[in-house]
């Protein structure tokens, strides 16, 4: 895998103060920003995302039951080819001694995994749905 980030994202505890504070920070327009019931995105181009995402949440995606001591505070995102390339990176995450927190799963956004190295630092990896 050749790390390409595409997206960074962080837990948060008060998602309405850090999207203030990001959107004040950022100086983005307004449809550069993409928001939903549980997380903002900041859509910087076609290449990179940053994402506030609640830290319970991300506890969650990382297999723990609440975000105690140790629990990741991000998420780095890689952006694959395809799922058949997601499925090689965990392939390859197995064998390097990391171990895969979630399968790769098909969603309405793509296809995603995640997996978590051998320190506790969890990964998404992700590739777009085919456009038809």
């Amino acid at each position: 895998m050749k790390p390409s980030i595409s997206i960074i994202t962080i837990g948060v505890d008060e998602l309405e103060r850090a999207f203030a504070f990001y959107r004040a920070l950022f100086e983005i327009a307004d449809e550069q920003i993409g928001a939903g019931e549980d997380h903002v995105a900041f859509f910087f181009d076609d290449a990179f995302s940053f994402v506030l995402f609640p830290r319970e949440q991300i506890a969650q995606t990382a297999g723990k039951d609440v975000a105690v001591p140790g629990t990741p505070g991000f998420v780095l995102s890689h952006k694959a080819d395809s799922a058949e390339a997601v499925d090689a990176i965990l392939d390859r995450v197995l064998v390097a001694g990391g171990s895969v927190i979630t399968p790769g799963t098909q969603s309405e956004w793509g296809y995603s995994a995640y997996f978590e190295d051998t320190e506790g630092n969890v990964w998404e990896l992700m590739a777009s749905p085919p456009v038809n």
